[in-house]
């Protein structure tokens, strides 16, 4: 049995079972550089595990000899309101302000997707967004912030119209991102779809989530950030308006009061 480097070994697991992947998208799985990659990959190839075609961007992939990849089962969502809920959780773990103080600060996420009125243009909600409200005792400022979410389950990821909607929903949030279903150890970032989808979220400062099912009951989402959301000014009468249609009184009247707004 050959004797690989932990680099080696590291980069065959990564590997997708069929296909050639290239250099640019095995740095961004292994979160290498050009040189590193290199290496790991000519060590492989002498190894008779992969084979290299001479083409622009070096593609690469599994040969014959190269070891089975275990397959998991892929879980996907039927429709995008599963994806809803569960993803709410994991915005509240995952996006909770780090000195979020219970009991005095507020921190909330709102599903909004499943709730749009029938005489709503279609762009003109967001399916899911963040609010957070932080006050300071010897300050009048309040630390105030949103984040709006766009989501599209695996059958429709990469269809540009998703990109377009999470742009058009910036106006409500101090971050915006447009969020994907796709399997954890599936590659995407050649997709010429997806790479469109990127250029336009850099473009307009949108960030990326890669999300995926956990369980097969389709009770829990993890994910990962593709691409950070850049800080974006809000429209606040338009926000506001926001609030009023979709968040529970609770939340209305926390907010009223910690705000001293009316």
């Amino acid at each position: 049995m050959i004797k690989l480097s932990d680099d080696a070994n590291f980069l065959l697991d990564v590997l997708p079972s069929s296909g050639r992947i290239t250099n640019q998208t095995g740095m961004n799985l292994t979160g290498w550089d050009f040189e590193r990659l290199k290496k790991a990959k000519f060590e492989l190839r002498d190894a008779g595990l992969v084979e290299i075609k001479a083409s622009f961007g070096g593609p690469f992939g599994r040969t014959s000899k190269a070891p089975k990849k275990e397959e998991f089962e892929k879980i996907l969502a039927s429709n995008e309101n599963e994806i809803y809920e569960p993803f709410r959780n994991w915005i509240l773990e995952e996006f909770m302000p780090s000195d979020f103080i219970k009991g005095r600060d507020l921190f909330e996420v709102i599903v909004s997707g499943n709730k749009r009125p029938k005489n709503a243009q279609t762009w003109e909600i967001p399916d899911l967004i963040s609010v957070s409200l932080k006050k300071y005792r010897y300050i009048p400022e309040l630390d105030f912030k949103t984040i709006s979410f766009e989501v599209k389950p695996k059958t429709n990821a990469f269809g540009t119209y998703g990109i377009f909607e999470a742009i058009s929903h910036s106006k409500f949030g101090s971050q915006t991102y447009y969020c994907f279903e796709w399997p954890k150890d599936e590659d995407f970032y050649d997709n010429k779809d997806y790479q469109r989808i990127e250029q336009e979220a850099k473009s307009h400062g949108i960030g990326l989530i890669q999300i995926w099912f956990k369980d097969k009951e389709k009770k829990f989402i993890s994910g990962q950030i593709i691409l950070e959301a850049k800080e974006l000014s809000y429209d606040p009468q338009t926000l506001s308006s926001f609030i009023e249609r979709f968040f529970p009184e609770d939340i209305k009247n926390r907010l009223m009061h910690m705000t001293q707004s009316w």
